[in-house]
């Protein structure tokens, strides 16, 4: 992440807020847009780096993108754990954000998926493993790697990887 220091990030599904203070204090960006109908905690709110939207994430990226005057005003850093009724909703939010002109010309990602259909490992991994292929199929992505962090939940999946 020290290559993205004082850059511009976002954070879709943010409440409570671990990964907007982890953008904000860990990895040093300029601007956290922290996008959730929900609250923050109160130590993030008042983080001067971190601007609460207190919407959902296809509300917030026409507004995010009227803001946009230079390249620099861009989103260089996408994360997602919003929880969302389609596994396939999390890539649809990044590449409508990339449409919509509002991330850099390469985009470093996380997203979680989240299993929401059957049971089993093996179930949610070909689930992920499917997302994965569909994403791959509608944009150019470079270091994609596929991970069940200790914080994911057993049908929970964490994607990596950079978006161009």
């Amino acid at each position: 992440m020290e290559s993205y220091r004082d850059c511009i990030a976002i954070d879709c599904g943010s409440a409570p807020g671990g990964w907007t203070k982890y953008l904000a204090q860990d990895a040093k960006m300029k601007i956290v847009h922290s996008v959730d109908p929900g609250d923050l905690d109160p130590a993030i709110e008042l983080d001067n780096t971190v601007n609460h939207m207190r919407m959902k994430i296809q509300d917030a990226i026409p507004q995010l993108k009227s803001q946009i005057q230079c390249d620099e005003d861009k989103i260089k850093v996408f994360v997602s754990d919003a929880c969302l009724h389609s596994m396939s909703a999390q890539a649809d939010f990044l590449l409508d954000a990339k449409e919509q002109g509002t991330l850099a010309d390469e985009v470093f990602f996380v997203l979680t998926l989240k299993c929401t259909i059957g049971h089993g490992k093996a179930n949610f991994d070909a689930q992920v493993e499917q997302a994965v292929s569909n994403l791959k199929d509608r944009a150019e992505i470079r270091d994609l790697s596929v991970h069940h962090l200790f914080s994911n939940r057993i049908g929970e999946r964490t994607i990596i990887g950079k978006l161009i």
